[in-house]
């Protein structure tokens, strides 16, 4: 029993003596249920729909279920392109013709049924001499009805995945070396630290593309995730978060002392993007929270590749998310090399 009893001790002296692994034990685990409590507590919004040459008695009786503009044809067209709205409602004598953005299964089965809806209410009223429900006719820009949650989720799934395995195998490879003693020579050599972070980088970076090849080519060839658009340009987008994790993986390794801070500061930096990544629906949610999410490489590489694999779109359509994650690959790498270089001056 006094062994047991002296093994404890030593336990907690040594959180006693590491005060910032006592504030991460707690602020990681607090934050996380915080941003859970946040996301959950918000309620999905209406469907927002564009009706076309509509008669004013079936608008009326969709704006008790939806979010309702009268558009022409040519604008209805180009907000369903930009996702400003989830379909657009036409009629043709007794058929409803419906347009769904079609990416989300969540979210076209939430439109469909607020139309439903809608119609039910008319015909139990009688409105304009209906008895009975038009026939729905139901189109999709992008996707099918075969498709599901899972497959809207599986391109941030991808990333995600990616971008966690990266950043554990960056971060604990380098807490290793310097466990081993390795690291300690490498600082007291004649090389650069940004060399010593390139070095990393080009090495990790060869093994990321071929973990990124075959994680994409089993998710698409054996789970089945559909992919409408350029494989390569998919490939291209993973790389370029894998080198975010990697970067980001380098720094926290830089500025941590043990493998168990670098698990503290992935719950700290990597769980939150993960949250606001787009897994859920932040329609609702706070307006700081949007703008949190638009802050985190996550987020960007995942509508990258929502982009790609479910609506099909170029390297002109993600330029622009591409450009974010190389940012942070650089700001990361600068801040990596800084954090070797106080390393060395200890």
């Amino acid at each position: 029993m006094r062994n047991t009893w002296a093994q404890a001790k030593r336990i907690w002296q040594q959180f006693s003596h590491d005060p910032r692994t006592v504030v991460m034990f707690i602020v990681a685990p607090v934050l996380i249920l915080w941003l859970f409590s946040a996301m959950l507590g918000t309620t999905p919004s209406e469907p927002r729909l564009a009706v076309v040459g509509l008669p004013s008695q079936v608008t009326t009786a969709l704006e008790d279920s939806a979010q309702v503009s009268v558009l022409s044809q040519a604008d209805a067209d180009a907000k369903l392109a930009s996702r400003d709205i989830e379909a657009i409602v036409s009629m043709d004598g007794m058929t409803l013709n419906v347009e769904v953005e079609g990416t989300n299964a969540s979210t076209t089965a939430r439109t469909l049924a607020a139309i439903q809806s809608g119609l039910k209410t008319m015909a139990a009223a009688g409105q304009g001499g209906v008895g009975a429900l038009p026939t729905l006719d139901v189109s999709y820009l992008h996707g099918s009805a075969d498709w599901t949650s899972f497959d809207y989720l599986g391109p941030v799934f991808i990333g995600i995945f990616i971008f966690v395995f990266v950043f554990i195998t960056a971060g604990m490879s380098l807490v290793t070396e310097r466990t081993g003693g390795t690291m300690e020579r490498l600082l007291v050599s004649p090389i650069k630290n940004w060399q010593i972070v390139a070095g990393y980088c080009l090495g990790f970076g060869v093994v990321t593309v071929v973990q990124a090849g075959i994680v994409l080519m089993a998710s698409i060839k054996l789970i089945g995730f559909p992919n409408e658009g350029n494989l390569g340009l998919v490939i291209v987008t993973t790389f370029s978060m894998a080198m975010v994790s990697m970067t980001l993986g380098l720094l926290v390794s830089g500025l941590a002392r043990t493998a168990f801070q670098v698990i503290q500061l992935m719950i700290l930096l990597v769980i939150p993007q993960v949250l606001l990544s787009g897994i859920f629906d932040l329609t609702n949610a706070p307006t700081w929270m949007n703008v949190l999410s638009v802050c985190f490489p996550i987020s960007h590489g995942a509508e990258a590749l929502r982009a790609v694999m479910l609506r099909g779109e170029g390297l002109s359509d993600i330029g622009y998310q591409l450009a974010i994650l190389w940012a942070f690959v650089v700001a990361f790498f600068l801040l990596a090399s800084l954090s070797f270089r106080s390393r060395r001056t200890r």
